[in-house]
């Protein structure tokens, strides 16, 4: 069985954009900026990886939930930060110390978002993930107007707005080049 996992080709991993780099093999790298060091993402440490790439986003979008739900602007963001402190704790303790750390990465074989999306997505699913960033980018602006949220609100609404708008126009100028 290991012989012919050796002659495959590396499979695909849903990895992109900042912090992901590929070594001479061809396998995908986590790049730490803090322990300056490369980490091995296999195929079983995707979904993981994906999460914690993406960690900080992840929590700032469940604070602006639970603030909208059930919690105080106060409460969400002192959880936010609580959750956010234990994440990264145990990212850096105990996920990143069970991954095999990588030498050779290849700093000049970024991995990037356009290229990712060109090479692994459909043109459907590619046109469906440009209309819902448009739809975020239009109605978290539009809420945070009609809820008459506080500046600091509103700014942090533009803000992802804009990253959705950004989003957007990142899947349709990988719509444009696909084939």
């Amino acid at each position: 069985m290991s012989r012919s996992r050796k002659k495959t080709p590396h499979e695909t991993i849903r990895l992109s954009g900042r912090n992901i780099y590929t070594d001479k093999r061809k396998r995908t790298i986590y790049y730490d900026w803090l322990t300056k060091q490369g980490y091995l993402v296999q195929k079983q440490h995707e979904n993981r990886m994906l999460f914690f790439k993406n960690r900080f986003v992840v929590i700032l979008f469940a604070a602006i939930l639970c603030a909208g739900t059930f919690l105080t602007w106060m409460q969400a963001i002192l959880a936010g930060v609580i959750t956010l402190v234990l994440v990264e704790v145990y990212f850096r303790l105990s996920y990143l110390k069970k991954m095999e750390v990588v030498q050779d990465v290849d700093f000049e074989r970024r991995v990037s978002a356009l290229k990712y999306i060109i090479d692994t997505k459909s043109r459907g699913k590619v046109m469906a993930l440009a209309g819902l960033y448009l739809a975020f980018s239009v109605l978290i602006v539009l809420n945070a107007y009609l809820e008459q949220y506080s500046l600091g609100i509103n700014v942090l609404s533009v803000a992802l707005g804009i990253l959705g708008l950004y989003c957007c126009i990142l899947h349709l100028v990988a719509l444009s080049k696909m084939k």
